[in-house]
């Protein structure tokens, strides 16, 4: 395996979820759906939805668990990046909203990064990056994302996928063998349009919509055509990663993917070679959290010390584009 990357070690993280849990036999209802195949189509079995909660509170109260775990003081924070793809509101962005939340001090810059479901890969990048560039000491990524508000319940198998929560991470510069290992990712547009909610931009504005009932303003997803899609391009993608950066399977601790169905998950652990001990899946507890499923894991996996100082573990994703993405990091 080559060196490092980027340099950079965890200080802390911390996770919010609402006090509402949701069942698979509340989403049955919901759907008008059997109960029975609700679980036998995602696996999952409960997963969490925000009421008065919104993106921001829910990050805040992420942010406020990481630091209560932390040295550092936010007087130490320079950065804040929120890094998901649902949004309190278009304009400003949701770590603007975060930041006005906390109260933070005025040297805390916020930005957003919206990669769906690797958002939080795409944040960890940028924020190695800019540690390692000496721009910045300290940074906070946080993951918010609250799907419940778009699901649409006529299609009840991703309705039932998906829940509400947030995560944060601090991270901080070092001098130790700790951070990025390597980073991949690969774009596939062709199917851009699997997964999606159309309306709510400048190309399908509410203004021009007059049902605003529509099903336009509601997360769509081509389930189905996704998993073919992903099964189609994974492996190889998998495949080229390991072989590019010299690493094998045995290298890592743990594999932690994108929590999709428990049915997509195993198929896809199979097709890769990847052993059941080797592999996190939480989706049962969860649902589909977007852009907060990777880090909510790695942050389980840090705190019940599955993982260690000193373990490597490879972050694996797919998200709406459609892209793929592989992030090794070694703690």
């Amino acid at each position: 395996m080559s060196s490092l990357l980027c340099a950079f070690e965890i200080e802390s993280s911390g996770c919010y979820l609402p006090p509402k849990k949701v069942s698979y036999t509340d989403i049955a209802v919901l759907t008008g759906s059997d109960p029975a195949w609700i679980l036998k189509a995602t696996g999952v079995e409960n997963r969490y939805y925000a009421e008065d909660e919104t993106i921001a509170s829910m990050a805040a109260k992420a942010i406020q668990n990481a630091m209560a775990k932390s040295s550092l003081k936010f007087e130490d924070i320079t950065l804040l990046i929120a890094a998901g793809g649902t949004p309190d509101q278009p304009i400003p962005h949701n770590s603007a909203l975060i930041h006005k939340e906390l109260n933070l001090p005025n040297s805390i810059t916020p930005f957003d990064v919206n990669g769906t479901c690797l958002s939080f890969v795409h944040a960890l990048q940028i924020a190695a990056s800019l540690i390692n560039s000496g721009m910045h000491k300290n940074i906070i990524i946080v993951s918010s994302e609250k799907p419940s508000i778009g699901l649409n319940y006529k299609w009840p198998e991703s309705a039932a996928l998906f829940g509400d929560g947030a995560v944060a991470f601090i991270i901080s510069k070092t001098d130790k063998q700790k951070g990025i290992l390597f980073s991949n990712f690969e774009t596939y547009s062709s199917a851009v349009h699997l997964a999606e909610i159309p309306a709510g931009g400048t190309r399908v504005h509410p203004k021009n919509i007059l049902n605003q009932d529509s099903d336009q303003f509601l997360f769509k997803m081509e389930g189905q055509q996704i998993y073919k899609a992903a099964s189609l391009y994974l492996p190889a993608f998998f495949d080229k990663c390991l072989t590019t950066n010299q690493v094998a399977v045995s290298d890592f601790k743990m594999i932690i993917p994108h929590q999709a169905s428990v049915l997509a998950l195993t198929l896809i652990r199979n097709k890769l070679n990847i052993p059941d001990e080797k592999y996190h899946i939480n989706v049962n507890k969860y649902g589909n959290l977007v852009g907060a499923s990777l880090p909510m894991s790695l942050h389980e996996l840090i705190e019940n010390k599955t993982l260690v100082e000193g373990d490597k573990t490879l972050l694996l994703a797919t998200a709406a584009g459609l892209t793929i993405g592989a992030m090794g990091i070694q703690l």
